[in-house]
Parts: structure tokens; C-alpha cells; sequence
């Protein structure tokens, strides 16, 4: 593993505690509390596809990803247990903004256990800034969880709804968080 560098820690507060509230309220996509979401954000909620691709049909040639922090770090406890984490595992942490322009539109956190990143999956620490979803999506071993949503707590950011799940790539899980600003009803 490599050493921790101050070029791996974040420059910003991390986005662990809007993604994963100490008392979260998740609702699975076959709960009741999921189909009672406003139908503008349903849609774009329960959707196990693409967000890459669905952001970038909304206007083409803008979408964009803005890295935010990537580093080695310790995982939540929402991750530890999605993960089936014991011990003192370590995760690679991926932060980023998804964006229509200069419009930041959903706030995302990837958390993949060191032992995820061998094979073909190395390549996960070096996205730069493209989308994760332009490389899970084209994995034909991708498998994914039930996406489970929440209403986000009041935020600085604006974000009003978020989903998560858990992704395997050959067997290898990696979890990812995504926290859906206000501002997405603007494309719609």
C-alpha cells in the first residue's frame, strides 16, 4: 500500500456526513416510504443505470466530473458494514462533483476496499476526472445492490435526496454514495 502524501488528503471537509447522517432514515427501492418520493425525484432515484449517462442526454457536450479529494482513509460506519468490513481495513475514497457545465448537480462518494483495487480494477485509482459510471457500466460482471434513498438533512449545498449501493466487479465490492443537489430540477 502506498504511503499516505498531503496529495491524497482532501481539500475540503469531507462528504461523509451529508451522504451518511449519524441516524439516517434509508428507505430499500421496494419500501413504501421509496414510492411515496416526489415523482420528479423518483425517477432519477430508483434508477439503476447510468447517472453519467442520463446527466449527460440532459445537455450534451456539458457534463463534467470535478474531483474533489481522493485519498486513503479509514471507512464510516455505514461503509464498514455495506462493505462487510472488519478490522482496521482501509479504503481508497473517491470525492467528487458530477456537473452540467459549472452547475453542480450531484455530490458523490466512492469507497472501495483496498482488496477491490487488483486486477482490471486498479484502474479505479486513476480515473482523473472521468466518471466512475464510464467504467462500471461497461463491465459486463457488474452486479449492484437495491438502491436505498433518504431525504437529505438541511445542508449547506442545497442537497434534497440521496442514494447509495453497493457494486461488484468480478466479485469485488466497491460502495458508492450520491447526494442529488436541488438545482437538477433546473434541467428537467
Amino acid at each position: 500500500m502506498k504511503a499516505l502524501s498531503s496529495l491524497h488528503l482532501p481539500a475540503i471537509p469531507s462528504l461523509a456526513p451529508v451522504l451518511h447522517p449519524s441516524a439516517p432514515r434509508w428507505s430499500n427501492r421496494n419500501q413504501r416510504r421509496a414510492f411515496s418520493l416526489p415523482p420528479i425525484w423518483r425517477d432519477w432515484l430508483l434508477d439503476q443505470q447510468s447517472l453519467t449517462a442520463r446527466l449527460s442526454a440532459l445537455r450534451p457536450n456539458t457534463f463534467n466530473v470535478q474531483v474533489l479529494a481522493q485519498y486513503y482513509g479509514e471507512p464510516t460506519a455505514v461503509e464498514r458494514q455495506a462493505l462487510q468490513l472488519y478490522g482496521s481495513q482501509r479504503l481508497w475514497i473517491r470525492e467528487v462533483i458530477l456537473r452540467l457545465g459549472d452547475v453542480p448537480l450531484v455530490y458523490a462518494r466512492t469507497a472501495i476496499p483496498l482488496t477491490t483495487l487488483s486486477g482490471n480494477e486498479r484502474c479505479l485509482q486513476h480515473l482523473g476526472a472521468r466518471s466512475l459510471g464510464s467504467y462500471l457500466f461497461r463491465q459486463p460482471s457488474l452486479r449492484r445492490t437495491p438502491l436505498q434513498v433518504s431525504h437529505c438533512k438541511a445542508n449547506a449545498l442545497g442537497l434534497e435526496w440521496s442514494r447509495r449501493s453497493v457494486f461488484t466487479l468480478r466479485g469485488k465490492p466497491l460502495m458508492v454514495s450520491e447526494a442529488f443537489s436541488q438545482r437538477l430540477t433546473e434541467f428537467l
